[in-house]
């Protein structure tokens, strides 16, 4: 997925331009499996949901009033580093 089509929709849904800036990167290194939900958002806007831990993407937006980037980034983040990210989710995001 090309850097300039994400910070193009990160932009569109409120993002700063400095902000998107240092979002992208974190999104281009998302685990594999997220890779879908990720193309879908930037090309159609759609919020696909997905598990990890016991977690949902759609759940953690939710619960945690996140943007749709922030929360695929903690469930990457639940992929990649279980242990801790379930520790500080559990305490809730501040």
């Amino acid at each position: 997925m090309k850097k300039e089509l994400i910070i193009k929709a990160l932009i569109a849904n409120r993002y700063s331009e400095k902000q998107a800036e240092g979002v992208v990167t974190e999104l281009l290194n998302i685990d594999k499996v997220l890779v879908p939900c990720l193309e879908k958002w930037v090309k159609d806007g759609k919020e696909s949901d997905f598990e990890a831990e016991g977690f949902s993407l759609l759940g953690l937006k939710a619960k945690y009033n996140m943007a749709y980037p922030a929360a695929l980034l903690s469930i990457d983040w639940l992929l990649k580093d279980p242990m801790l990210a379930k520790e500080v989710i559990n305490r809730g995001i501040k």
